[in-house]
């Protein structure tokens, strides 16, 4: 067994969540024992590391918005989730940065079938009944490799919806539609665990999975400083000036909405597995 630490950070504002991650990350040596973070975080948007805040969301919002280190589009996240961070030294992992995601949803597959949810890996994502339940999102820092997926027990498809850019007045109700058909949460399908007995049981599979020796353990002084200079450098990114999806938002591994302009009309479309299932075109 290879020792390693666990981190219940509890409930923490969006910048500070972010922060915290990418600072363990930054502070990890090379040889350093692995590190498993587990928390929630206060209603916010979070955008993948190479999005643009100007172009993927709407103008005025009421929820902060956090552009994480990590790859992926845009995500709700608020306390019904439970997030977790799996930050490894570069020889712990997977050689190959596109084997991450099996490696290190294996746990987290592993937590929900012991709660009786038939969960299947499509991608980056966890899939239950045809739906996506849990995303996951990844990238190197410093010397570690970091892993984020989270057990989403409530989807809030409508407050996800008015923060994500409409360059039309039909195109948000298009995506509540689009997120119900695409996403799923542990409440649709069983009433979730405690947040103890759910910590519990994904530690255990998580000890299982990698063979790591889960203790306790607290930020170090070079983790709270580490900490402290990424809250500053999350909290002024650098806008990439492109989309994750171009015209459109990701749904999930399958689906697609997309909305483009041709001529003097609007063509929107919503897409699974390539084959378009929904289609409107009108006058601009």
């Amino acid at each position: 067994m290879i020792a390693a630490r666990f981190l219940d950070l509890g409930l923490l504002e969006p910048l500070e969540f972010h922060a915290t991650y990418t600072g363990v990350a930054a502070a990890l040596s090379r040889d350093a024992a692995p590190v498993v973070m587990w928390g929630r975080s206060t209603p916010h948007l979070s955008l993948g590391q190479s999005q643009d805040r100007r172009l993927e969301l709407a103008a005025d919002l009421d929820v902060p918005v956090v552009t994480r280190p990590l790859g992926g589009g845009a995500v709700w996240i608020d306390e019904a989730q439970h997030c977790l961070i799996l930050i490894a030294p570069l020889a712990r992992v997977p050689a190959r940065p596109a084997d991450w995601f099996e490696w290190g949803l294996a746990p987290v597959i592993a937590t929900y079938r012991r709660f009786g949810l038939r969960v299947t890996r499509r991608e980056q994502d966890v899939w239950l009944a045809g739906r996506k339940i849990s995303g996951s999102g990844a990238a190197t820092i410093g010397l570690s490799a970091v892993f984020a997926s989270s057990f989403m027990l409530r989807f809030p498809a409508g407050k996800f919806a008015r923060c994500i850019f409409s360059a039309s007045p039909g195109f948000r109700d298009w995506l509540v539609a689009g997120l119900q058909h695409a996403m799923t949460d542990w409440r649709s399908h069983r009433l979730p665990p405690s947040a103890a007995e759910l910590r519990r049981t994904f530690r255990s599979e998580v000890e299982h999975a990698f063979g790591w020796r889960l203790g306790n353990s607290v930020l170090s002084g070079a983790e709270l400083e580490a900490r402290d200079a990424a809250r500053g450098e999350l909290a002024d990114p650098e806008p990439s000036r492109r989309r994750h999806v171009t015209d459109g938002i990701k749904l999930n591994a399958a689906a697609f909405l997309t909305e483009r302009r041709s001529g003097l009309r609007i063509e929107r479309s919503l897409s699974v597995d390539g084959v378009v299932i929904r289609r409107c075109s009108m006058a601009d």
